[in-house]
C-alpha cells in the first residue's frame, strides 16, 4: 500500500491482498464507483460475468510530478462464460482532468464525460467479436476534442472469445520530454504494442488523476486487475 497523502507521493502500488471480499474503501484516497466494483479474492474486480451492472471505475488521486512523465503496470484477467451473448463492452486506463470517483466511459475512456476537457486513455474494447471498432487503442480528448484518429494507434480484433479466460499484463506510459505515450498488453487475443505515439502537442498536469473505467451491458465478462503500480518521474 502506498504512503498516506497520495498528492505528495511519486508511486501508487497496490496488490489488493489485505482486503476482505466486498471491500469498496481502501482508505488511501482511491475511489470505487459502480455496483460491480469491489475487492474479490485479493484482486480489484470491475465487471461481473452474467451480470449487466453497467459502468464501474477505480480512480487514484494525482501523483506528484506526473506532468514530467509516468509509467503504469498491472496484471489483468478477463473471463466470459460459455453461451449467452458475446463478451462486451470493455475498459480503459485514464490520465486526465476528471475527478476522483468519476465513472468514466469504459472502453471509450472519458469521452463526453461532464467537465472532462483533457484526458489520455488506453483502451481495451471487447464489443462484439470481429466488430470494426473492437480491439486495443490509445485515444483521449484534448480541449474537449477527440484525438483518437490523430494518434493513429489502433489494433482491430477480438479480445477474448466465448467461454475463454485471458490473463496477461497491461503497461502504459507517458514520456513528457518526447511528448509521447506507449501502451502494451500481453495475453489477449489482440494485443496493444504501441511505442512512442506522438501526443500531437498534448501535455500532462500534476493535478491530473489516474483511473480504470469499465462497463458491461447485455453481453458481459469478468474483469480483474491486480498488482497495480503507477510511478511518476
Amino acid at each position: 500500500l502506498c504512503s498516506a497523502g497520495l498528492a505528495s507521493a511519486d508511486t501508487y502500488s497496490q496488490n489488493f491482498d489485505t482486503f476482505a471480499d466486498g471491500t469498496t474503501d481502501l482508505g488511501d484516497g482511491t475511489a470505487f464507483n459502480g455496483a460491480s466494483a469491489s475487492i474479490q479474492g485479493g484482486r480489484l474486480q470491475l465487471t461481473i460475468d452474467n451480470q449487466g451492472l453497467g459502468f464501474a471505475s477505480f480512480t487514484i488521486p494525482a501523483l506528484a510530478n506526473s506532468s514530467q512523465g509516468w509509467s503504469m503496470t498491472a496484471d489483468i484477467e478477463m473471463f466470459d462464460a460459455v453461451g449467452g451473448n458475446p463478451p462486451a463492452d470493455g475498459f480503459s486506463f485514464n490520465y486526465g482532468d476528471f475527478l476522483v470517483g468519476e465513472r468514466g466511459q469504459a472502453e471509450d475512456g472519458m469521452a463526453g464525460r461532464p467537465g472532462v476537457t483533457t484526458n489520455i486513455s488506453f483502451e481495451v474494447d471487447t464489443w462484439m467479436n470481429f466488430d470494426a471498432e473492437q480491439g486495443v487503442n490509445i485515444s483521449g480528448v484534448q480541449g474537449g476534442v477527440d484525438i483518437q484518429n490523430a494518434l493513429g494507434a489502433f489494433n482491430n480484433g477480438p479480445i477474448l472469445n466465448d467461454g475463454q479466460t485471458v490473463t496477461g499484463t497491461m503497461t502504459a506510459s507517458y514520456n513528457a520530454a518526447a511528448g509521447t505515450v506507449s501502451f502494451a498488453t500481453t495475453g489477449l487475443e489482440t494485443n496493444a504494442n504501441f511505442v512512442d505515439i506522438d501526443l500531437q502537442g498534448a501535455v500532462g498536469d500534476d493535478a491530473w488523476n489516474f483511473g480504470f473505467s469499465a462497463r458491461v451491458g447485455g453481453a458481459n465478462q469478468d474483469l480483474f486487475i491486480d498488482n497495480l503500480v503507477i510511478t511518476t518521474i
